[in-house]
């Protein structure tokens, strides 16, 4: 009796494994496709702001640099980076660091700062404070400008 339902149990697992497999490997050839199209769009927008067609207005969505959610951090991921990040923050910005047993940046704050002015971003990403310091270990990357497709009625 236990034979059968160990049997049973291998053959959902397998099955499970099988399902999960192809679900990643149709959304990984999704994404690729997604990706395609819309650099094709953008291509073909090329200098152009907006193009009309019968069925569609397809333009530029340009990022909004006054919005949090247009900014990514990437924050330190090995443990001597992260040492030197949480060193930095506590001296320098205590205020955007919240301690618990980890001491995580509070992301929300960073990038309002930058929304406000007071933190900069460089050319190469990299994150600069308010007294001129490289925030170490810790880089900011914008949203490019997306294609806005609008389906006419």
């Amino acid at each position: 009796m236990k034979q059968v339902q160990k049997s049973k149990l291998d053959l959902y697992d397998r099955q499970i494994g099988e399902i999960m497999d192809a679900k990643a490997k149709f959304l990984n050839e999704s994404k690729q496709e997604l990706d395609a199209a819309l650099e094709l769009q953008k291509q073909l927008l090329g200098d152009a702001e907006s193009i009309e067609t019968d069925s569609f207005i397809v333009s530029k969505k340009y990022p909004n640099l006054k919005s949090k959610a247009t900014y990514k951090l990437s924050l330190p991921k090995s443990k001597e980076e992260k040492v030197r990040f949480d060193r930095y923050m506590k001296e320098e910005h205590p205020g955007l660091i919240k301690e618990e047993v980890v001491i995580k940046p509070i992301q929300n704050d960073i990038k309002q700062l930058i929304v406000d002015g007071v933190f900069h971003r460089t050319e190469e990403g990299l994150l600069i404070d308010d007294n001129g310091m490289a925030i170490p270990n810790t880089t900011v990357n914008v949203k490019g400008m997306e294609v806005k497709v609008k389906v006419k009625e």
